[in-house]
């Protein structure tokens, strides 16, 4: 029978800016990121329960990296949430946010985004193990996934300052995320063939 061909993925503006940031300040993360962007992709997929596991562990990883526990847990005033030995991602991105010296309204919008992308992923992993069917945790997976990934690229979007002024070599990464969709292209295609090179 003829393999069914896999869809090339082209990121986005934002999706091209986030794995840059990610490669240059937690590379594992970003390799993680860039197979989300694959997987999605697939035609093929059956699962999503992966796709999933691998956006939670990109927002661990970075917020581990912008916010260590030590850091945040020294902070005057700062109180673990009940039945937590240490921070929550809520309270690390929140950390991350308060050093910006943000006001409470402009942090309101990505403490909830990231309560929501906690609570969907937290019933994404449930529910993959409490349906049977495989083809209904195909259907009903698909789109609490893409929306998971909403989320979590709006509170990476916002935790990365990827939109603010940057660097000058975070600026050519911007300039070249701008562009048309087809010069993007190279890009996906690099993604691709280096999926194909993982064992």
């Amino acid at each position: 029978m003829a393999r069914r061909p896999t869809k090339i993925a082209v990121p986005t503006p934002t999706e091209l800016l986030i794995a840059k940031t990610l490669r240059r300040i937690v590379p594992a993360a970003a390799v993680s990121y860039e197979q989300v962007i694959i997987d999605l992709a697939d035609v093929r997929r059956h699962s999503y329960r992966g796709i999933a596991h691998e956006l939670r562990e990109v927002l661990r990883e970075t917020l581990n990296y912008l916010a260590p526990d030590a850091e945040v847990m020294a902070v005057h005033g700062f109180k673990l949430e009940k039945d937590q030995d240490k921070p929550t991602q809520r309270q690390k991105a929140l950390h991350v946010l308060r050093k910006r010296k943000l006001s409470k309204e402009e942090m309101s919008a990505p403490e909830l985004t990231i309560n929501l992308a906690e609570e969907l992923s937290a019933t994404i992993t449930r529910n993959a193990y409490t349906r049977g069917a495989k083809d209904a945790h195909t259907l009903s997976s698909a789109p609490e996934v893409r929306q998971l990934k909403m989320w979590i690229d709006a509170v990476l979007g916002e935790l990365l300052e990827i939109h603010r002024p940057r660097p000058p070599e975070i600026e050519r990464v911007a300039r070249r995320a701008a562009a048309p969709a087809e010069d993007r292209i190279e890009y996906a295609v690099q993604l691709k063939l280096e999926s194909d090179k993982s064992p």
